[in-house]
């Protein structure tokens, strides 16, 4: 499988496959933090659910990309504000999903599922909300240097 994130709505699908150095990134959101009483005993915080994935994108698309990559933004974001269903689709194929056990995502197109011991791991799908893309023009066949965000919704479920 190439090493792509694909991002879709509706009919609209975009593939990335060139990225800028270090331009893709798929830390979680914020996990807690551990403080110290004065006794030195941990104080942990933190959510109760599992924290979501946030992917900073930085990457070279065509023209033709660019257009499809803003068309999906717009339609997600115009759909968000109209309270309707703007989840975008993103099928990570650069970053697979490792997990003790279960899988609890559903696999990328075209994805299998590996194991190593007792743990998995897979490309997963998820779904997911843009915010606005911004680019520089610079010279090549992908001219658009391109950055955004995504956050995780709700879990893409198998």
């Amino acid at each position: 499988m190439p090493k792509t994130l694909t991002l879709s709505i509706d009919s609209y699908t975009v593939a990335i496959d060139t990225f800028a150095q270090n331009g893709y990134e798929r830390p979680r959101a914020d996990t807690g933090q551990t403080e110290y009483s004065i006794w030195g005993t941990p104080l942990d915080s933190g959510t109760f659910f599992e924290p979501k994935f946030i992917w900073t994108i930085q990457c070279y698309l065509s023209k033709e990309d660019w257009i499809k990559l803003n068309v999906i933004f717009s339609l997600s974001d115009k759909r968000r504000r109209l309270q309707q269903n703007y989840r975008i689709t993103v099928h990570d194929y650069i970053e697979e999903i490792i997990e003790d056990g279960t899988r609890t995502r559903a696999i990328a197109p075209g994805g299998s599922v590996n194991s190593v011991g007792n743990s998995i791991y897979y490309p997963a799908r998820f779904y997911a909300r843009m915010f606005e893309p911004k680019f520089t023009l610079q010279a090549g066949l992908k001219p658009y240097l391109t950055t955004f965000t995504l956050k995780e919704l709700d879990k893409f479920n198998a």
